[in-house]
């Protein structure tokens, strides 16, 4: 028994389909069916039923994928360690992050990242954090930087930073209402917020789903970074991180004000596969990103002492 035909049987298992798993692996079919069918004959009994709609695990495949990949798991940690072990990291990481987190600690890290450790290829892709989450699934992602909002039993959850998001308008701009702002205050503003695919806006709309209430924004764009430089054009407001808005406020072209308790934070986290760890190189990666978000690594810095308004004309 050799651990590709462990990787090739745990693959087709969790694709039910012999093209899907091929093309995941990155081998022709004929290459993957060959070594299932060895690993079939060493075991002495049929691990899959052929059937028209895919590949069917029997109950010894089901059996054998409950024992496998544990096991697995720590042969490829124990491999990658054992790589590793002269202190130089290499490999290749696939990564998705969310455009904001992408937008924040993105170029520092990578910066920091390739500098220290060159022999190590990146590959980084941008996406919803529903999308990132079932590229993790599917095995076309390392791992994932998102919002949490989502629960997925197969997931391994690495939290990163928790962040509060603030009332924002451009500087000429001033709010109505009292501050620090209420909540129930949101619906009446003129807002502008991200679709309800964005992870932001699914975190905004549940909190204020637990207050009952329902935001309606006149206007819906998903670049945090659009958002932050329409604000600074016109007389909307919106609800955005307070890394997102700290260029504008040093510029003095934002005003942004604090939300009532309970708030409103977003919680950024990694993500990956349970069944897949990382490598030594993805959880350095994903060590230096996460403190880049907290402690500003490299000249990310979270927004001024003071520079957020708390007066009403």
């Amino acid at each position: 028994m050799e651990l590709r035909q462990l990787k090739y049987f745990t693959c087709l298992y969790e694709e039910g389909s012999v093209t899907r798993a091929a093309q995941r692996l990155n081998i022709v079919q004929p290459a993957l069916s060959m070594q299932i069918s060895k690993l079939e004959e060493e075991l002495g009994q049929p691990l899959f039923e052929r059937t028209s709609k895919g590949m069917i695990p029997t109950e010894t495949g089901e059996q054998a994928y409950r024992l496998f990949m544990p096991l697995l798991g720590q042969l490829l940690e124990a491999r990658q360690t054992l790589i590793h072990r002269n202190g130089e990291i290499s490999g290749r990481i696939h990564a998705g992050l969310i455009a904001s987190a992408a937008n924040q600690a993105l170029a520092s890290t990578l910066a920091y990242f390739v500098e220290h450790h060159p022999n190590v290829e990146l590959q980084i892709s941008y996406g919803y954090s529903q999308n990132l989450i079932d590229r993790v699934l599917s095995g076309d992602l390392d791992f994932a930087v998102i919002n949490q909002s989502f629960q997925q039993e197969r997931l391994t959850r690495i939290d990163l930073v928790d962040e509060e998001l603030l009332v924002a308008t451009g500087a000429a701009n001033r709010l109505r209402v009292p501050t620090p702002v209420p909540l129930l205050a949101l619906s009446k503003l003129k807002l502008v917020l991200p679709s309800r695919l964005h992870g932001l806006r699914i975190v905004i709309d549940h909190s204020m789903a637990t207050l009952g209430q329902e935001l309606t924004p006149a206007l819906e764009l998903d670049d945090l970074t659009v958002i932050e430089s329409f604000l600074r054009r016109s007389d909307y407001v919106s609800i955005l991180p307070a890394t997102v808005l700290r260029p504008g406020l040093e510029e003095g072209a934002l005003r942004a004000y604090p939300l009532d308790n309970p708030g409103l934070t977003r919680s950024m986290v990694c993500v990956h596969d349970n069944r897949h760890p990382l490598s030594p190189a993805a959880r350095l990666f994903v060590d230096i990103i996460g403190k880049t978000l907290v402690t500003g690594l490299n000249a990310i810095h979270f927004y001024k002492e003071g520079a957020i308004d708390h007066e009403l004309d």
